[in-house]
Order: C-alpha cells, then sequence, then structure tokens
C-alpha cells in the first residue's frame, strides 16, 4: 500500500486547516498500456489509488476538503462507457466526508462535452467555463483556473472558442497531428491540441479575484490542471499562455502556491518572484500496490505536501521578500 512520507509533523506546530491531494486517475476499463512516451500506465489499477486515498483522507479525519486536478477517465475509456466511468469515479470522491473540488482535464472532455460533464463534477459554471474560487478560512483563497477555456476539446466545433483554439494551433504548429512537437523549438514545444489556454475573461476575472484577495489580506493558492512554470514541468505539458497567467499572478503578492497536474513525473519548482509551482504525479502511473496521493497542512508561513509513495513530499516556504511587498502595497 505505500508508506507515508512526512515532513509536516517537523513543522512543530498545528496547521491552520489540511486537504487531501490527487491528480490524473485516468481511469477505464481498459486492460494496462504505456503512454506516447512508452510509460506504463495502469488504467484499471488507478480507482484503487483513489479508493485507498479517499480511506487514509477519512482516517485521518482532519482534512477539510479534497481537491482533483483534472483528468478522472482516460482518453482511451471506450466511449459508450465514457459517462458509466466518469459517474463511478464521482462515486468514489463523494465517499470522502467532505467537500470535493474538481478541475478539468483534457481527458475529461476527450470522454464527455463540457455541457454534461460540469454537473457531474459539481462545478460551478456560467456559459460552460470552469474556473472559480473558494476561500476555506478568512486567510486563505483558492482560484481554479479553466485550462481548457481555449480548446479545441470539449466545446462544440462551432464554439468560438475551438474556433479560436483551432485558429491558435494552426498558427503555431505547423504539423498535421497537431498533438506532435516535431519541429518545435523549446517552449514551442507547448502547442499542442492536448493543451489549452485561459481566455481573456478569465484572466479579467482573476486579475479581479487577486486584488480582492490582497485588500482581503488572503493568502492564495492557485489551481490548474496545466503546469505554469517550465522550471516546473516538461515544455511539453504547459498552458499555452502559462506567461499571460503568471503576469497577472506577479502583479499581486498575494499567490504563494500553484498546484497542478498533466504532467505525470511531477515536478516543483520556485519562479523568480518566489511563487511556488508543485505538479502532482499521476495516480495512473502507478503500478498495483503502489500509490500516488497526499495531503497538504497549510501555515501562515508555508504549504507542506505529505505524500504517499510515488508523490514525493515537499516543502513550499512563502517566500517573505513577497510578504514585505504585500505590506509596503497595503500601506502596513
Amino acid at each position: 500500500m505505500g508508506s507515508t512520507n512526512g515532513l509536516a509533523s517537523a513543522h512543530g506546530k498545528q496547521p491552520l486547516f489540511s486537504f487531501g491531494v490527487i491528480a490524473d486517475v485516468q481511469y477505464a476499463d481498459i486492460p494496462d498500456g504505456r503512454s506516447f512516451l512508452g510509460v506504463p500506465r495502469y488504467y484499471r489499477h488507478s480507482i484503487f489509488v483513489l479508493k485507498r486515498a479517499v480511506k487514509k483522507w477519512n482516517d485521518q479525519k482532519k482534512h477539510k476538503f479534497v481537491i482533483n486536478f483534472g483528468d478522472i477517465v482516460d482518453g482511451f475509456c471506450p466511449k459508450d462507457q465514457s459517462l458509466n466511468a466518469v459517474t463511478n469515479v464521482v462515486e468514489e470522491f463523494e465517499n470522502f466526508n467532505g467537500p470535493v473540488y474538481h478541475m478539468i482535464g483534457n481527458h475529461c472532455l476527450y470522454n464527455l462535452p463540457r455541457k454534461q460533464l460540469l454537473p457531474l463534477l459539481k462545478i460551478p459554471s456560467i456559459d460552460g467555463r470552469a474556473y472559480y474560487d473558494f476561500s476555506p478560512t478568512p486567510e486563505f483563497r483558492f482560484v481554479v483556473l479553466d485550462a481548457y477555456d481555449i480548446s479545441a476539446i470539449g466545446w462544440p466545433q462551432d464554439h468560438p472558442s475551438a474556433i479560436e483554439a483551432l485558429r491558435f494551433l494552426q498558427e503555431k504548429n505547423p504539423n498535421t497531428d497537431k498533438n506532435s512537437p516535431a519541429g518545435l523549438e523549446g517552449l514551442e514545444r507547448r502547442f499542442l491540441m492536448f493543451n489549452g489556454a485561459v481566455g481573456k475573461e478569465q484572466l479579467e476575472w482573476l486579475d479581479s479575484i487577486l486584488q480582492e484577495a490582497t485588500e482581503l489580506k488572503q493568502k492564495v493558492v492557485v489551481g490548474c490542471h496545466l503546469p505554469l512554470d517550465p522550471g516546473a514541468s516538461s515544455k511539453e505539458a504547459l498552458l499555452w499562455n502559462y506567461d499571460e497567467v503568471m503576469g497577472v499572478i506577479h502583479r499581486y503578492n498575494c499567490v504563494k502556491v500553484c498546484l497542478t497536474g498533466h504532467d505525470h513525473k511531477g515536478g516543483h519548482s520556485i519562479d523568480s518572484r518566489g511563487v511556488h509551482h508543485r505538479v502532482l504525479e499521476a495516480a495512473l502511473e502507478c503500478p498495483p500496490g503502489t500509490d500516488a496521493y497526499g495531503y497538504i497542512d497549510v501555515y501562515d508561513d508555508k504549504l507542506s505536501l505529505t505524500g504517499t509513495d510515488r508523490m514525493a513530499s515537499t516543502d513550499m516556504q512563502f517566500n517573505p521578500q513577497s510578504d514585505f511587498r504585500e505590506k509596503q502595497h497595503q500601506g502596513l
């Protein structure tokens, strides 16, 4: 079942609150396979990783909520089984004794259109968008981004977001197969159909949320299926306009950590402004008997991820310099 790699107990004081995390379950009732890079994928086993995660979170009796970082069902799931597979995984999440916050990933959208998917995931939505925020305590706010706001998947083909995405891919990726990075150099390798972008309205919304959080002196954790920093992720996994999103985030000092999925091997970086980027290891790539999930203890000066098995434990100490800038900004 795997051991828990503990870091949090070394901190000494009690956390403000804790929450569970898991990414890229990508369940399907099909034989094991491999990624296009040849990495083994355990489609039937991944739901057992989730079952063990939910049991552990419930047994620990301390987690305020759980966040799922997208891709709950795999794209290879037979389409006549998609609804059943998504429902089965959602039901496993609902065994957790508390709220579960979902975000959408590309594999979710290969299986079901947004109008069907979002109600199943209980994602609050206007016009099919899947970004929202919540505040579990007065001191913290969580912002969940919709990484497929501009996307060639999940929207009807005649939807403006799909049209914009296809036009963008046509311009940026000369390959016939728009999921192929062949010939693309460096950071251009992110311009693939299985990625997406945050649209203009969502960027404006993000700006307004961060402005409000700054006024309320809240610390912010951003969640997104797609990674937002090249230092934490392979280039092929990044959000198309990660630079624009980080441009908004870096206008303020309230965002301390960005948590993401999608790049299954996981990763961690600290960007030039002291923001932590933690890409979570995928449940899908756990051989039978191993796990990848964890929980995060939240303190006023750090997040501490305690990972199980293949999910690495990570201490994410907030940048004191950014706290100083924040106080200057607030005129304290």
